[in-house]
This record gives C-alpha cells, sequence and structure tokens, in this order.
C-alpha cells in the first residue's frame, strides 16, 4: 500500500508539471503573437556608437552607400573617402515608428571627402592643361603631333586625383595654346651644331617580331633628354591597363627594381629573355602578374600600367637589349 501511495503522488506531481509547462509555452506564444502584431523585426544603424536610425532592409541600404562611395553622385568624381562606416544590430521596432533609409544615408555620407579624376597634358612634365577624359588628351597630344608642334615629343598625359575640379579646357583651346611653331634661325656661322644621340642609325635584325605591349601615347621617347639619357620609351596610359608580353620568351626577372638586381629606379619590373641577344624590359609596373623562370607566350597579359620607382605619372616604360645594350624600340615597334 505504501509503494501504491508514492505512485500515486509521483503521477499527480508530473501531472502538476506539464499543466504549469503547457501553461508557459501557451503565454510564450501568446506573448510572441502580440510581439509580432505590435512590433516588426528591423535593423538598428549606429554611426560612432551612436543610433542614428533604423532600416528594414541594410543590405540594400549599405550598397546605396558603397555605390556613393565608389563614384559619387556628380561628373568626374572617381571616389567619396568616407570616415566612418555604419554599423547593423537586429532589433525589434514598433508598427507605429517608421524607418529611415535616406536620413542614415545622409548622415552617413555628410562627413565624406570627393575625389575628382581627371587628366593633365604636360609638356616636360610640367602641367599644361587639364580635360576630363583620357580621349581628350590623347586627342590633345595626337593633334599637335599631326601639326608638327615642335614640343610634340615632351608631351605626355598623368592622370590626376584631387578633391577640387580642375579648370577644364576644351581640345581646341588647348591645342592653341600648347602649339609651337618652329623658328627658322639664320645662322651666324658654319659651324654644325653638335648632333644628340637617338639611337642607332641602322635597325638591328632582332630574330623576333614584336606586338604593341599598351595601348596609349607616347610621353617620352629614346635618347637624349633634358635630364637623361633614356634607354626605353614610354607609353602614357591609365593606371591598372593590361601589359602584354611583346614576344614570347622567359622571364628573367619580376620584382621591384633595385641598386642589387640592376633595375634600379624602374620600380615594378619585368625582364623576359625572348632570345640570346634580346631582353624586354616593362617597368614601373602597378601590378607583376609572371614569376621567375616562368615562360610566356606573345601577347599575354603580364603586369599592369602604374607608377611605381622613379616615375612621374602612370606609364609603361618599354625598353629592349640588344647583347645587353638598350636600342631605340621605335625602330621595330609604335
Amino acid at each position: 500500500m505504501i509503494k501504491i501511495s508514492k505512485l500515486k503522488k509521483c503521477i499527480i506531481g508530473i501531472r502538476h508539471i506539464v499543466k504549469i509547462l503547457i501553461i508557459l509555452v501557451v503565454a510564450i506564444i501568446l506573448i510572441l503573437g502580440i510581439i509580432k502584431i505590435t512590433h516588426k523585426q528591423t535593423y538598428s544603424v549606429s554611426l560612432n556608437g551612436e543610433v542614428i536610425g533604423y532600416t528594414q532592409d541594410k543590405v540594400a541600404l549599405q550598397k546605396r552607400i558603397n555605390d556613393y562611395i565608389n563614384s559619387g553622385n556628380g561628373e568626374n568624381i572617381a571616389f567619396v573617402e568616407v570616415n566612418e562606416m555604419p554599423e547593423y544590430e537586429v532589433c525589434l521596432l514598433k508598427n507605429g515608428i517608421e524607418t529611415n533609409d535616406q536620413e542614415i544615408f545622409d548622415k552617413v555620407t555628410s562627413s565624406g571627402t570627393t575625389y575628382y579624376k581627371y587628366y593633365a597634358v604636360t609638356e616636360e612634365n610640367e602641367e599644361k592643361a587639364y580635360v576630363k577624359e583620357f580621349a581628350d588628351a590623347e586627342s590633345i597630344v595626337n593633334q599637335l603631333k599631326e601639326k608638327k608642334s615642335t614640343n610634340s615629343d615632351k608631351l605626355g598625359i598623368v592622370e590626376k586625383y584631387s578633391t577640387t575640379p580642375a579648370e577644364y579646357k576644351t581640345i581646341e583651346t588647348a591645342v592653341s595654346e600648347l602649339y609651337k611653331e618652329k623658328k627658322v634661325v639664320v645662322a651666324k656661322n658654319t659651324t654644325k651644331p653638335k648632333a644628340q644621340y637617338t639611337g642607332p642609325s641602322v635597325k638591328t635584325d632582332l630574330g623576333i617580331s614584336l606586338v604593341k605591349p599598351v595601348s596609349g601615347v607616347i610621353s617620352s621617347r629614346f635618347g637624349i633628354r633634358s635630364r637623361d639619357n633614356h634607354k626605353g620609351l614610354d607609353i602614357a596610359a591609365p593606371k591598372g591597363t593590361a601589359i602584354k608580353a611583346a614576344a614570347s620568351g622567359t622571364v628573367i626577372f619580376s620584382g621591384y627594381g633595385a641598386n642589387g638586381n640592376g633595375y634600379s629606379g624602374y620600380g615594378n619590373t619585368v625582364a623576359i629573355k625572348s632570345n640570346s641577344s634580346v631582353t624586354i624590359l616593362y617597368a614601373h609596373c602597378t601590378s607583376l602578374y609572371v614569376k621567375k623562370g616562368q615562360t610566356v607566350s606573345q601577347g599575354e597579359v603580364i603586369a599592369s600600367v602604374g607608377s611605381t620607382g622613379i616615375s612621374t605619372g602612370n606609364h609603361l616604360h618599354f625598353e629592349i637589349r640588344y647583347n645587353g645594350k638598350a636600342i631605340d624600340p621605335q625602330n621595330y615597334i609604335y
């Protein structure tokens, strides 16, 4: 009888516990139902630790902010530098309170610094005219060459970034202002001026064919310049432009130029040996895509245009060495 009495007590206790659990579950369901009716799941948005609003779609809001950072909302804007980015946290918002995506966007972007992208046409590295597009700068340089302006071999193009837009010029105005006509000077004596070295007069047979490594404007040619003896050909192009191998061969150097490796001042450089006599250099790159010992094919992308090392703007320094001696690339290409 004692055992039966204890069993009954256990059963009764279990029933009480089950009833309490059922009541709790029902209460929780009711509470959740009430919350669902009176609240909505959303995200609180904080900036510098302070809640600045609420958004229903954090993905869409952040994408809008990222798009603004990448391109701004005006002409010729390269990017916008925003100091602080928002943080998101899931929360429940009463139905009467509205989300404020536009206000959040305005607060996040209000402290941003806008950077404008444009191009400078240079003469002996001095900036002379500013235009919005690289194609406009290229047109100015090409027109001056067609007009045989005496400064055409001293012109270049530099990609610029600034927090204020430049005073842009039309192509016609820039060409007119930069054009220099050849002056005829009457000689006072018969002494001939000393000729400047501009490369070998006889074209050496390299034993290979070449393709253009990059499309762009020649900003500096081979030979003696005002400051040095230029051993290659500079082709101006926007940063990141793909550089292709002018000829097939084996990579004998891929890295940053220094005194110890023979490429001091060249910045990020790729050197490709095409045969026993010919080595071709690609210098001032922003990125290198091949490694020493790798075999590359003609036309294969090996690097991208940059301005590393001793450089005044984004361009490719293209250099051909025949038996270790630099020769004029324009005897073979461009």
